[in-house]
């Protein structure tokens, strides 16, 4: 899976807009340019943006800066709204986009009176049912009603950033999005912190914290949990041997797999296979 996840509009519509179902989710930490919105109708999605921490639960709102590292995890059953709008598009409709800033968490329970975040939700729900529906001209309407979204978005939730310090961060970030490119590629290899600090030319103690900093893990516990998304789709899509996918993708530690494991998708391995035989 991309660490930079390039995302395709929707035939005939600006921005990519989905209704998703999934089950144990578990996305590692990846970034985009895009500004990504999502709304959960059922379950819980926990995120993890930078060294912060959420949990969603149904009816909340959260919006993912352009260029934010960000993990998104789903033990049980999920329903999601998924709206991710190009850069380009907002650079050209928002005056100096680039320093731009917009609030993130949005609790249903702690805004029930909150008049914009009940607009935003209005908006969101009005692009779900046009795009469900497809009738003639749907397209007008969405993009109507996007606009409308933004909009308030950008009138009550928009802070202005210090350019000084958003291209110091951007400096981290864009060693950190290269060592991330770099597991990918190499997850099933054994990898150091070392070797990783090296590839930035970086002192490993600082390495480390600048890690944590920006993505909400140590730079191992980064590493396996990319090998855990790539265990969990073996398990789904294949018939190897459980412990043959581990040490396919790079775990040799059986105990702290399964421990991790559990905690990424909320079951054990054989009773993740058990859900896809029935």
């Amino acid at each position: 899976m991309p660490t930079h996840e390039i995302i395709a509009p929707n035939t005939r519509l600006p921005v990519y807009f989905d209704i998703y179902k999934s089950a144990n989710q578990l996305i590692p930490s990846h970034w985009h340019n895009h500004l990504e919105v999502l709304y959960i109708f059922q379950g819980t999605m926990h995120i993890v943006r930078n060294d912060e921490k959420y949990t969603l639960h149904q009816n909340d709102l959260f919006v993912v800066n352009s260029g934010d590292i960000h993990l998104t995890r789903s033990p049980g059953n999920i329903e999601v709204l998924l709206l991710q709008i190009p850069y380009e598009l907002l650079n050209h409709s928002m005056h100096e986009y680039k320093t731009m800033r917009f609030n993130e968490y949005f609790p249903e329970n702690k805004l029930s009176e909150d008049s914009a975040f009940q607009k935003m939700t209005q908006y969101l729900l009005a692009m779900k049912m046009l795009y469900e529906q497809r009738e003639d001209g749907y397209e007008l309407l969405f993009i109507s009603n996007l606009n409308l979204f933004l909009h308030t978005l950008y009138s009550h939730y928009a802070t202005r950033q210090n350019l000084v310090e958003k291209n110091k961060a951007a400096k981290h970030l864009s060693r950190l999005k290269e060592v991330m490119d770099y597991v990918e590629q190499n997850y099933m290899e054994p990898l150091s912190l070392k070797e990783a600090a090296s590839l930035v030319a970086l002192n490993p103690e600082y390495f480390c914290r600048s890690f944590k900093k920006y993505t909400g893990f140590t730079f191992m516990e980064y590493v396996n949990l990319v090998r855990l998304t790539h265990i969990h789709s073996d398990i789904l899509d294949t018939d190897d041997n459980i412990t043959s996918i581990q040490e396919r993708h790079g775990f040799t530690n059986y105990k702290v797999f399964n421990r991790m494991f559990k905690e990424s998708f909320g079951c054990t391995p054989s009773k993740l296979r058990s859900t896809r035989l029935r």
